[in-house]
């Protein structure tokens, strides 16, 4: 009897296998598969968005970037401006006056040299903040989770360090 079995031949096991499978299949359809369906729909929702936040931070750095240029070349116009402003009243005058407004020109582009320096610093202060704060929150998007302080400060270093080697900030210092 067992000799006359062979491997497509239709019995009892077969079919009650085939039942099974199909319950199994129902059952997978009906709570497995919506479920992980969902998660990896959230998931992707949450990397895309977290790829947004990323380029919008990029963006931002952009325009705070050429903001801090336009400052820049703003306060090397108004330099170059009192410069030639001190060297008209200096040739007009006898050696004493041009004494004085070599003084005074000094003391404009010290403070001019000072304020844009300033200016600079807070600049590069509220893009570097703006940046972290941008990294931290795409990060928890994309991971899902709050961060903890060490890995938040090392994002933050991170991002930092980025800004710092960025060419836009080798440029400020020409």
């Amino acid at each position: 009897m067992l000799a006359d079995a062979g491997l497509l031949t239709p019995n009892g096991t077969f079919f009650a296998e085939l039942i099974a499978f199909i319950v199994m299949i129902l059952i997978l359809g009906k709570y497995a598969y919506p479920r992980i369906i969902k998660a990896a729909t959230e998931r992707d929702a949450k990397i895309e968005a977290g790829l947004r936040a990323a380029q919008e931070s990029e963006e931002r750095l952009a325009k705070v970037q050429g903001q801090v240029e336009q400052t820049l070349e703003e306060a090397r116009t108004q330099a170059r401006e009192i410069l030639n402003r001190a060297h008209q009243e200096a040739t007009g005058d006898a050696a004493e006056v041009l004494a004085k407004s070599r003084v005074d020109a000094e003391s404009l582009i010290v403070r001019a040299r000072t304020e844009i320096e300033g200016e600079r610093d807070r600049a590069i202060q509220d893009l570097r903040a703006e940046v972290a704060n941008m990294v931290v929150s795409a990060s928890e998007r994309v991971l899902g989770s709050a961060i903890d302080a060490k890995t938040h400060q090392r994002l933050i270093d991170d991002a930092l360090t980025k800004v710092g080697d960025n060419p836009g900030a080798k440029a400020d210092k020409n």
